[in-house]
């Protein structure tokens, strides 16, 4: 599991109001169009140091490439096929890998031999390339990971990536989905479901994106800019970073530019609900209560398949305490998706805190029927072992 972090949300207030006032050169001037998309180049101090190219972002040093080759020539002469092998090398590697929240490039996590879930994808990538094996990129729905840091919600989301069988000659006589192959998964879960393939060029841009959003966190708009922008190159359709690009630009005081970044997003492709969060943020900051009404009916309007972004719309309405919102979010997930055990335990939260005890029982007991851990379901028996005592007492 590759996890790449999205702009979700902009929770703080004064950050737009801030924003809105900032003077900003607005001349024709300062603004380029890049690929239909307007650019303020003049907002952002040029970094003297670019970003590393897609070369320098896969390359292994000679020593590392040796390395890599030795061990792989041992496993192919073990009877291993040589995506197999590689599969091999992975595990064992990952036995002593460190998580760490860094994204490194592969040198680097090699080097260090630790690394997010980010590098390990990098990694494997600079093996595949290495080892002249085919590769490519799925998208898997499983639940996101959120974290706060200062005033940015970032999320996290799955990708596999599959190594395939260099032997593997298809018969005209047969029609093949894919060519067979091994998915490297570094955290399977037997949850995950698989949403489809997506290019190379799509990844490499995932990375970028990844590094724009730390930056971004850490407050550095030039450097969440210039990689939000490179990852844009990459991929001019992915909504998620046109919304990176007009978050970056609002946030350094563009709230025209910004706005003109938003309405381009929504009329590419599906609504994005994080796209449109974050201009209904915008058009409040301005108190355009008209557009936000109609924004914001667009947006309970969607029926998107995946329960999962229901399920993100529950948690940022829990962090931001609109208890209302999240149970509703909560149940429209499950409306889609009965088997969420996090969705009942987010329910159960709310009746806890709202003293409906039997309703939270309830929720615990459906819980359980989708819980398939043995940790989770002795943590959910003994909470509903405390809930019923807790009825009975009051019986």
């Amino acid at each position: 599991m590759h996890r790449i972090k999205i702009i979700l949300l902009l929770i703080l207030s004064f950050v737009f109001s801030a924003c809105s006032t900032t003077s900003i050169d607005g001349s024709k001037s300062a603004l380029k169009q890049h690929i239909n998309i307007p650019i303020n180049y003049n907002l952002f101090e040029q970094k003297k140091i670019a970003p590393l190219n897609e070369q320098e972002l896969f390359y292994l040093t000679q020593d590392q490439q040796k390395k890599v080759k030795i061990d792989f020539e041992k496993k192919v002469a073990m009877g291993y096929e040589p995506h197999q092998a590689l599969y091999q090398i992975l595990t064992e590697n990952m036995a002593n890998f460190t998580y760490y929240g860094e994204t490194y490039n592969a040198t680097t996590a090699m080097r260090l031999n630790k690394g997010n879930c980010m590098s390990l994808a990098i990694l494997t990538t600079a093996y595949a390339k290495l080892l002249g094996l085919d590769f490519s990129y799925r998208n898997v729905y499983t639940l996101p990971i959120y974290s706060k840091k200062e005033d940015v919600i970032l999320s996290s989301s799955h990708v596999q990536t599959v190594i395939y069988d260099p032997s593997f000659v298809a018969d005209d006589n047969f029609f093949y989905f894919s060519p067979p192959g091994i998915a490297i998964d570094y955290f399977p879960s037997k949850n995950n479901r698989r949403k489809g393939t997506f290019s190379y060029n799509t990844f490499v841009a995932m990375y970028y994106k990844n590094i724009a959003a730390d930056a971004l966190a850490d407050k550095d708009l030039a450097k969440s800019f210039m990689y939000a922008n490179t990852a844009y190159k990459y991929d001019t359709k992915n909504i998620e970073t046109i919304n990176l690009l007009a978050v970056i630009h609002r946030r350094a005081g563009d709230v025209k530019t910004a706005e003109a970044i938003y309405k381009i997003g929504l009329d590419r492709g599906k609504p994005n609900i994080a796209l449109l969060s974050n201009y209904i943020m915008l058009l409040k900051s301005q108190q355009r209560m008209e557009e936000v009404s109609f924004l914001q009916s667009k947006m309970e309007e969607l029926d998107d398949p995946n329960p999962y972004k229901s399920l993100t719309q529950a948690y940022i309405a829990t962090k931001n305490n609109d208890i209302e919102q999240a149970e509703r979010h909560f149940k429209k997930a499950l409306k889609k998706a009965p088997y969420l055990n996090q969705a009942y335990m987010g329910l159960y939260r709310i009746y806890i805190k709202q003293q409906k005890m039997e309703m939270a029982q309830t929720m615990l007991v459906k819980a359980l029927e989708w819980t398939y851990e043995l940790d989770e379901k002795k943590l959910y028996k003994q909470k509903l072992y405390n809930i019923n005592q807790s009825i009975a007492g009051n019986i």
